[in-house]
Order: structure tokens, then sequence, then C-alpha cells
């Protein structure tokens, strides 16, 4: 009977290895895809900035600047729940450059604030109701980081996996959606990524 008990033991002890094993594989793996697809956007950002400037529309920088001053004193004094419902507001109207002002006037006057994740969160809604997935992804990445544990993270993890999907990238997706999964494996998003591995499985 004690041989059957330490037996016991040393199998759950052999389990939680082997799970906190698999656990920063996923880690390591979605760290390793975070920094792949960034160093991709980076590097089209800057192809984009070299045509630009080819095409001599550089000006097109300081009418952006301009703007981007305007809502700075629009939004200034609002507190940060105010500012998340604007950008909800012009999102729902389909204004979606309206909306991604917004947000980067508040993240540039409000670097450190908790609302950082939200704000990430609802610049890659935008971007992700445009079909720009690209661009959506970069956001919905910035939301995990800033904010790992913020609300929006589960939700920010689900939408990238569907970016990846929408890119063509399978294998970027299952990543994501076992990062989801060893993260938030209680939250509503963390069991639908369950369920959607299941069926990758399967397909």
């Amino acid at each position: 009977m004690k041989k059957f008990f330490l037996y016991g033991f040393a199998l759950i002890g052999v389990v939680c290895v082997s799970n906190e094993l698999h656990a920063k594989q996923n880690d390591s793996d979605f760290e390793e895809l975070v920094r792949s697809h960034n160093g991709k956007i980076e590097e089209l950002e800057h192809r984009i900035k070299i045509i630009e400037q080819n095409l001599g529309i550089s000006h097109t920088e300081s009418i952006s600047t301009e703007k981007t001053n305007q809502v700075e004193d629009e939004i200034k004094g609002k507190s940060p729940e105010a500012v998340i419902e604007i950008s909800k507001s012009f999102i729902k109207q389909d204004k979606y450059k309206e909306a991604r002002r917004v947000l980067d006037a508040f993240l540039k006057t409000s670097p450190k604030i908790s609302y950082q994740g939200k704000a990430h969160f609802y610049i890659g809604k935008s971007y992700f109701e445009e079909k720009e997935y690209q661009n959506a992804a970069k956001a919905y990445m910035e939301t995990f980081e800033t904010s790992p544990n913020g609300i929006k993270a589960p939700k920010a993890l689900y939408k990238l996996s569907e970016c990846f999907m929408k890119l063509g990238k399978r294998d970027q997706m299952k990543i994501t959606l076992e990062k989801l999964v060893s993260t938030f494996p209680k939250s509503k998003y963390g069991k639908k990524a369950s369920e959607k591995l299941k069926n990758l499985k399967k397909s």
C-alpha cells in the first residue's frame, strides 16, 4: 500500500512537470511568434516610408500630425473611460480612422495608465473591421503585451488567432490558441480556443 501511494505521488509529480514544460514551450513558441510577426510589420512599415519618400508624399505625415494634435486637445481632461467610449462610438459608425486617431492620441498623452491594453484592443478591432489583418494582429499582440492580465487579454488572443486564420497562417493560429488555453483555461475565450483546437485536430 505504501509503495502504491509513493508511486501515485511520483506519477503526479511527473504529470505536473510535464504540464509545466508544455506551458513553457507554449510561452516560448508564442514569444517567438510575436517577435517574428513584429519584425515583419516593422519591415513593411520601413518599406512604406521609403516608397512615400520616393513618391514625394511625405507631406501626409505633417497633416496627420496636425490632426493628431487637434484630437489631443479634444480629449484633454477626459477620463480614460470616456476616451474609450468615444473610440467605440466611432467604430460603431464605421469611422475607423477617427477611432484610431482618438486612441493614438490617448496612448501618446497617457502612456502609463492601465487602459493601455483596452486602447490597443480597439485599435485592433478597427483594423479587423477594415480587413487589415496584419495591423489588427499587431494591435492585438500589443493588447496582450501591454496588459497580459487585463480584461481584454483573452479576447485579444482569440482575435489574434482569427487574424492568423484570415492571413492563412495556420501554424501561428494554433500557437496562439494554445497560448490562450494555457494562460486563460477557464475564461470564455480559453474554452472557445480549446474547442477550436479539438476541431483542428479532427480536420
